[in-house]
């Protein structure tokens, strides 16, 4: 091994280390703050104090998961359902051309739809179960994700496209060969904007209607006045949308390592 390979092997560590440190410290701090602010009496009561929210976890940690699990569930449902909508929208839209502006068009139609007025139609039509909340997930997701995959689409490299245009390649070659590969730097990007998004789809869903999940927990937390209760809520939804988004993130460091969407557009469109 090189020196220079086992310097790099060496300071790699070290910066991983340092990564997850500096936001851990900087997190613990902020808690230590807020604790001495509530004591000090600055806050209202409708904040509670972090020892508060963590007392609310010790005796509700079992009703916590038990939420917990049709939010995850419908949210990684609806996600992938989004997901699978916008690869097929965008393939459409990037092999028949007039199609786009119709997709964008519609896209754009659809993430304008309220989703807290939206959701009891649903309900009223599909009831209350799993399914109208993987609706409104998708719902919530599919925009950055149509974007994301249309700009991704169109962001080939000239010179490989008339390469492809000289062997004769099918649409479909085209599409799975060169334009696929060329949109997962796009694809992941908006794969992290809107696993966050279905997450807080599939909490509206639930605050309208639910017999289980985050949201109706919440809305009985609120309700009854249990306010670090609602606090525990919020903090274990802002986790599972985080580790929606690092999962994400995770899966995009092993697709395509650091290759990057560039901002502004693709280089050469097709």
């Amino acid at each position: 091994m090189s020196e220079g390979a086992a310097l790099t092997g060496s300071t790699r560590p070290g910066r991983s280390v340092s990564a997850i440190a500096a936001p851990a410290a900087i997190i613990v701090g902020l808690i230590l703050v807020w604790q001495i602010v509530k004591m000090a009496g600055f806050l209202p009561i409708t904040v509670p104090a972090p020892s508060e929210i963590a007392e609310a976890f010790t005796r509700s940690w079992s009703d916590l998961f038990y939420h917990m699990v049709p939010t995850v569930l419908s949210a990684a449902l609806g996600f992938l359902l989004a997901t699978a909508i916008a690869l097929t929208l965008g393939a459409i839209a990037v092999s028949w051309r007039r199609s786009e502006t119709t997709i964008l068009k519609l896209a754009i139609v659809v993430d304008s739809i309220p989703l807290i007025a939206l959701t009891p139609i649903l309900m009223v039509w599909v009831g209350n179960g799993l399914a109208s909340r993987i609706v409104i997930a998708t719902i919530a997701a599919l925009f950055p994700l149509i974007v994301g995959v249309v700009q991704g689409f169109k962001a080939i490299d000239r010179n490989v496209a008339e390469l492809f245009h000289i062997l004769a390649a099918s649409r479909w070659q085209r599409l799975w060969k060169l334009s696929f590969p060329s949109a997962l730097p796009y694809l992941f990007s908006a794969l992290k904007i809107a696993a966050p998004l279905s997450v807080l789809g599939a909490l509206i869903a639930e605050w309208v209607s639910a017999d289980r999940g985050l949201g109706i927990m919440m809305t009985y937390a609120l309700f009854s006045f249990d306010v670090p209760l609602a606090w525990l809520t919020i903090v274990a939804v802002c986790l599972v949308a985080t580790t929606a988004y690092g999962l994400v993130a995770l899966a995009e460091r092993i697709v395509i390592g650091g290759r990057q969407a560039p901002i502004g557009g693709g280089a050469a469109h097709g």
